[in-house]
């Protein structure tokens, strides 16, 4: 039989990866389990779920190759100086 305690840890990484949906069952109880007895994973958690939701939220630009080549020079000769 595994165990069923986590440490704080292992509860950030599961509170991550709950966050892209990959977690097992499993996983998803002893996260819950975690979280019941300890407030800074909570509060971890909190904090982890509102920054995927701005990420969310932000409107991504596209740039094109050719964009991207003029940034990748001005970068190398702003290095270069």
């Amino acid at each position: 039989m595994g165990r069923f305690f986590i440490n704080c840890d292992e509860a950030s990484i599961l509170s991550t990866r709950e966050q892209y949906g990959d977690l097992n069952p499993k996983e998803a109880f002893r996260h819950k389990l975690h979280q019941g007895h300890c407030i800074r994973c909570r509060s971890f958690h909190k904090n982890n779920e509102r920054f995927q939701r701005k990420l969310r939220g932000l409107k991504w630009v596209t740039l094109s190759d050719s964009q991207k080549d003029s940034i990748k020079k001005r970068i190398a000769a702003s290095m270069k100086k």
